[in-house]
């Protein structure tokens, strides 16, 4: 009887354990520390001159040259001004502008938020009545891989260029309940 009660005791123990606190879980050690991001700060690579005559006179207690202030960096990193004030851009170089001359026209100003703002429409489910009438937002066609690669064929053995035809395209929504219902009259 006493080995029971100790079973069900650290049973009842355990599943009390899993609902504690996030403090109490890592005072016993059953979540991870990680270290903080922020307190960690980056030491300046080193780096040797080509050659070791020209190194200066180290000067004691003077705080390294190449060394930066963590605590001047952070206050920078936050600072409004620095968030507002765009970084001065180089011009393009010849390889970015070929880059650029290759990939097209200039998108239209506003397009990531209409794009951002269809994936947002896209992605809600359709509501109850919308499923029961039907009346859910059209999904996207699909283009019809089968159908899509003998018209392909078809216009390489005609030697007909690839655009010619309409692409063939299927959707997967299907009829609400309720016109499946009134189909059946």
């Amino acid at each position: 009887m006493r080995h029971f009660c100790a079973i069900v005791t650290c049973a009842v123990l355990a599943i009390a354990l899993t609902g504690c606190s996030d403090a109490t879980k890592k005072t016993f050690g059953l979540e991870a520390n990680p270290p903080d991001a922020f307190d960690v700060g980056t030491q300046a690579p080193l780096s040797l001159p080509p050659e070791l005559g020209q190194l200066p006179p180290p000067n004691p207690g003077q705080p390294r040259p190449q060394q930066v202030d963590a605590a001047q960096s952070g206050a920078d990193a936050i600072d409004p001004g620095n968030a507002i004030t765009p970084a001065p851009r180089a011009a393009a170089t010849p390889g970015e502008q070929a880059l650029l001359a290759q990939a097209g026209p200039t998108p239209p100003a506003g397009i990531r938020a209409a794009v951002n703002q269809d994936a947002l429409v896209a992605s809600k489910p359709p509501g109850f009545v919308a499923k029961l009438m039907g009346t859910a937002p059209a999904t996207a066609p699909t283009v019809d891989a089968g159908a899509e690669q003998q018209r392909l064929q078809e216009n390489e053995a005609l030697g007909q260029p690839v655009t010619d035809g309409a692409t063939p395209q299927t959707t997967n929504q299907s009829p609400g309940l309720m016109t499946r219902f009134l189909n059946i009259f």
